[in-house]
């Protein structure tokens, strides 16, 4: 699995957190400063051509808010030959209670979330096969 890094932080915090929380070298990564924020899915596909060529590749792209997942829509309409699946995560601050969280998911799936997880670490190899076979 080739891993990419499209964020909204500036490439001074991504690449710490990266590099310095996760002990990643060197990862792909397409900032705030290289890219037009979200929803514009510019640097989503910088990050995808960064990672390979192939237009077929799947993409699964991981957020945590509204305009991750209409990002990931944007996408499929200037890529469509590509299958792209969008997993969104309930932040921290939306799992205080049941009601806030299906809330949040409820709205995560409308703008696009196949998905909606509790914790990145959810979307394990497995769950990802199955996001795979359904969307292919």
């Amino acid at each position: 699995i080739a891993w990419g890094f499209f964020s909204g932080a500036t490439r001074g915090s991504a690449n710490y957190v990266l590099e310095n929380r996760l002990g990643l070298q060197s990862p792909v990564l397409v900032a705030m400063e290289d890219a037009p924020g979200k929803p514009d899915p510019t640097g989503l596909l910088a990050t995808v051509r960064l990672l390979e060529s192939q237009d077929a590749t799947p993409v699964i792209y991981v957020g945590d808010t509204v305009a991750d997942m209409y990002t990931v829509e944007k996408a499929k309409l200037q890529e469509p030959n590509r299958p792209w699946i969008g997993v969104g995560i309930l932040p921290p601050h939306v799992q205080e209670t049941p009601a806030r969280q299906e809330a949040y998911a409820a709205s995560l799936q409308k703008a696009g979330a196949a998905v909606v997880l509790g914790n990145v670490q959810q979307l394990t190899p497995a769950r990802i096969q199955q996001l795979l076979n359904l969307n292919l």
